[in-house]
């Protein structure tokens, strides 16, 4: 298990895989995926620092319990230059985890030796936290992490799990 975490916040909030409440607007979903990951360190043991884009505000940083850290881009800049700049600076790469579905991202990630993964693949990985929560499991190993790519380009672990989980809830209400 990795002991900290970059996400990237706007990322994984538009992924197909991520799932909120459809009255929701932006900010209610952007609060939604917040309490998702407060739940997901607590039970992992993870921190976490998501940074999300910011058109309108001064830089900050907000620090929402001591497991999970929010990071605003200054206006006019990108949060994916702040992702790069974190994993240019990270000294213990080994420790980290990087979710983004972001192509440059993901390859800036793995150029300095730092695991990554999709946003559609963190997505399947919280879905599954909460399932093993109620099944009374919640430490998640590295080959679980690992797993999603076995199926190579075409379709993740977690995707499967993904539709599988649709099509049970599908059947569940005929």
């Amino acid at each position: 298990m990795k002991e900290r975490m970059i996400i990237d916040g706007y990322n994984v909030l538009h992924s197909r895989a991520f799932i909120a409440p459809a009255h929701l607007d932006l900010e209610g979903q952007r609060e939604h995926l917040i309490r998702l990951l407060k739940s997901y360190a607590a039970k992992t043991g993870t921190h976490i620092t998501v940074v999300f884009d910011n058109s309108q505000k001064p830089s900050s940083t907000i620090r929402q319990n001591k497991r999970l850290k929010l990071v605003y881009s200054l206006p006019g800049k990108e949060a994916d230059d702040i992702i790069r700049q974190m994993i240019r600076s990270e000294k213990t790469p080994s420790s980290v985890l990087v979710v983004s579905s972001d192509r440059m991202i993901r390859f800036s990630a793995k150029d300095h030796g730092i695991s990554n993964l999709s946003s559609e693949e963190f997505c399947g990985i919280m879905r599954s936290a909460n399932s093993a929560k109620k099944a009374g499991k919640v430490k998640f190993s590295e080959e679980q992490f690992q797993s999603s790519k076995k199926y190579g380009a075409n379709i993740s672990d977690s995707e499967v799990q993904f539709w599988k989980s649709l099509f049970e809830q599908g059947d569940s209400d005929e």
